[in-house]
C-alpha cells in the first residue's frame, strides 16, 4: 500500500489528467471527487479509476471538450445530452439545475445520458441534502448486454444500477445511502484485484455459473448477483426501465441499446412541505433513536446512513489515503505516457 494525504493526490492525479490534455479547471474537479471517494471510504470510486479514465481519454469514448446540451426541457425537468464528456462534470451541473428548478417550483428531475462515467452517487445527493433538499439518483452502466444476473439466472441483464437517496441534518453534513442493485459494485471487485485478496461468496458467478471468491472470475466470462435475492433483482429491473427509458437508450439487454452511462435525478424541496428545521431535527431525532435501540450480541455501535462515510473521512484527512501499489502503478503509468512525473512525496 501507498500512504497518500489527500491534498497531494489530488494535486497528482489533476496533474496526471492536465499532461493527457485535459483542461485544469476540469481535471482539478474530477481529480476532487475522485479522490473524495477515497475519503469517504468507498475506494471502488477513487482513484483506481485514473488508469480507465485516461483509457477512455485515448479510446475518444471521453470527450473533455463535448459540449453539453439540453435535449428537452419544461418547468420541473430536463433530459441533457453529455456530449460524452466528463460524466462528473455533466452530473454536477445536472444536479445544480435539478436545485434549480426544485428551488423555483419545489420540484426539479433531470436525465442525463451520453457521458463518461459518472461517478459515486453518493456525491450529488449530499451536495443536494446540504442545500436543504431531499434527492435521489439513480443510474445504469454502459456495458452491452449487462454484467448482473436477475435473480435465478446465471447470464447478465442489468449493469450494477446503483442508486442513491440523501436528505439532510443537524447532526450530520447529510444522511444518504448510495449502493449498487448488484451485491457489490464493480470497482469493488477491482478493488479486491488491487489488492490481492478473495471476495465474499455471493458477489460473482464464474464462467460456469458456479460461486466464486476470485476477482479474477469476474475478466473471464463471470457474472455479477443482485443484492437480496429478488428484492435487489426487482430494483436492478426499476433502475434500468427507468434509466434506459426517460433518457431513450434502451436497456442494455436490448438491440436497440445505445451504449452509455445514464443518470436520473429527483430533487425536492423540503421547505414545500414542512419547515426545513423542523425536518432536520426530524431527522436528528430518528438518528438519536437508531443509536439508542437496544445492540443485538456482539455489536458495538449501531450507525445511521452515511455515519461511517463521515468518520471515515475525518480519519483519513489526518491520516492519509491508502492506494494499493496495482493502483498507484496506473497513475505512475499514466503520468509516464505523457511525461508527468508522478511521485509519493
Amino acid at each position: 500500500m501507498i500512504r497518500v494525504s489527500a491534498e497531494l493526490l489530488t494535486r497528482t492525479v489533476g496533474g496526471v489528467f492536465v499532461a493527457a490534455g485535459v483542461q485544469e479547471e476540469a481535471a482539478k474537479q474530477v481529480a476532487e471527487s475522485l479522490v473524495e471517494n477515497n475519503l469517504v471510504g468507498h475506494d471502488s470510486h477513487g482513484v483506481l479509476r485514473v488508469g480507465s479514465y485516461i483509457q477512455a481519454l485515448e479510446d475518444g469514448k471521453l470527450d473533455p471538450q463535448g459540449e453539453t446540451t439540453i435535449l428537452r426541457e419544461s418547468a420541473t425537468t430536463a433530459l441533457v445530452d453529455g456530449g460524452r464528456n466528463w460524466g462528473i462534470l455533466v452530473a454536477r451541473a445536472a444536479m445544480d439545475l435539478a436545485m434549480a428548478k426544485a428551488r423555483e417550483h419545489d420540484l426539479g428531475m433531470v436525465a442525463i445520458r451520453n457521458t463518461a462515467h459518472t461517478g459515486r452517487l453518493g456525491e450529488y445527493v449530499t451536495r443536494a441534502a446540504q442545500e436543504g433538499f431531499v434527492a435521489m439518483v439513480i443510474g445504469t452502466g454502459s456495458r452491452p448486454g449487462g454484467t448482473v444476473a436477475p435473480f435465478g439466472a446465471a447470464s447478465p441483464v442489468f449493469n450494477t444500477n446503483p442508486l442513491s437517496w440523501g436528505a439532510p441534518a443537524n447532526r450530520f453534513p447529510a444522511v444518504f445511502v448510495d449502493f449498487a442493485t448488484s451485491t457489490a459494485a464493480w470497482g469493488k471487485i477491482q478493488s479486491a484485484l488491487d489488492k490481492g485478496t478473495s471476495i465474499p461468496l455471493g458477489w460473482l458467478l464464474n464462467a460456469q455459473g458456479q460461486p466464486t471468491t476470485d476477482p479474477a472470475d469476474q475478466r473471464s466470462g463471470g457474472v455479477q448477483l443482485t443484492f437480496g435475492e429478488h428484492k435487489g433483482s426487482g430494483l436492478a429491473f426499476m433502475v434500468e426501465l427507468l434509466c434506459g427509458g426517460l433518457t431513450g437508450v434502451s436497456c442494455a439487454a436490448l438491440d436497440d441499446y445505445a451504449s452509455q452511462y445514464v443518470l436520473v435525478m429527483g430533487v425536492v424541496n423540503i421547505a414545500a412541505f414542512q419547515p426545513l428545521d423542523r425536518f432536520r431535527s426530524m431527522v436528528d431525532g430518528l438518528i438519536d433513536a437508531v443509536k439508542g435501540a437496544r445492540k443485538a450480541p456482539g455489536v458495538d455501535e449501531i450507525y445511521v446512513p452515511g455515519e461511517l462515510e463521515w468518520r471515515t473521512r475525518e480519519q483519513r484527512l489526518q491520516e492519509g489515503i491508502e492506494v494499493p501499489e496495482a493502483a498507484w502503478e496506473r497513475i505512475v503509468a499514466a503520468g509516464e505516457r505523457y511525461g508527468y512525473r508522478v511521485t509519493a512525496e
